[in-house]
């Protein structure tokens, strides 16, 4: 069975982005979760450096430094 990667784009998402990625791993198929952070400036990218960047689970988490989507 293949695995596939998961790709959680959050722009001032702090309140959800961890159950996010929980819920994105209860998916039997995932492999990996890469997280892109669209320059938030609501605590997400706090959130994402201090606790959910040091989880296992969390393969990469890539940071814009200004706005693109």
């Amino acid at each position: 069975m293949k695995k596939i990667s998961i790709v959680i784009p959050v722009k001032n998402g702090s309140k959800y982005i961890k159950e996010s990625i929980e819920s994105a791993l209860n998916a039997e198929l995932v492999s990996e979760v890469i997280v892109v952070d669209d320059f938030s400036n609501d605590g997400t990218r706090e959130k994402l450096i201090n606790k959910i960047e040091k989880l296992s689970y969390v393969n990469k988490v890539i940071y814009h430094n200004k706005n693109l989507m």
